[in-house]
């Protein structure tokens, strides 16, 4: 799977990730989630899940990939 990743300045002045579609779709077929914090993937989130903790960073930003097509954190 290839990692389609950008970044953004979030309301808080911090440097956050954001998947591409493609890669948030291929993420959600392998019930994977995605951490705005640090850009990595993690395994089994659901698609609809919200500020679950990263086991690589331990932020809770980890969101399922519908959640990130719904609040518009895609590109």
């Amino acid at each position: 799977m290839l990692k389609e990743i950008t970044t953004y300045l979030a309301k808080s002045g911090k440097t956050m990730y954001r998947p591409s579609v493609s890669y948030a779709m291929a993420l959600m077929h392998d019930d994977h989630g995605f951490c705005l914090a640090c850009g990595d993937d993690q395994h089994g989130v659901e698609p609809d899940a919200e500020r679950y903790a990263c086991t690589a960073c331990g932020e809770e930003k980890v969101y399922g990939a519908e959640a990130l097509a719904l609040k518009g954190l895609l590109f």
